[in-house]
């Protein structure tokens, strides 16, 4: 179970970490400073860009989110008495 939590928290981060320069290049794009080329060409760049950029933070955050909430499934209620059942 630990090696399962580390590896949703692992390549949910790597998720993240991948999509932080795509969406950034996204929203150069769109403010039209990405590029020395035309508002459109810089527009379509930005459009490609968080096409790529979109994907990659969704996965990371229901990764990430799954990986903390195993965390959380695994941590006993501190007002169980020892030795009963979590249900």
């Amino acid at each position: 179970m630990r090696l399962l939590r580390f590896m949703l928290l692992a390549l949910g981060a790597t998720g993240l970490l991948i999509s932080l320069p795509l969406l950034g290049f996204a929203a150069l794009g769109y403010l039209g400073i990405l590029a020395d080329v035309g508002p459109d060409e810089n527009r379509a760049i930005g459009i490609h860009a968080l096409s790529l950029g979109l994907p990659a933070v969704i996965c990371g955050v229901v990764l990430c989110v799954l990986g903390l909430r195993t965390v959380a499934w695994n941590r006993r209620r501190t007002d169980a008495a020892p030795g009963t059942s979590l249900e």
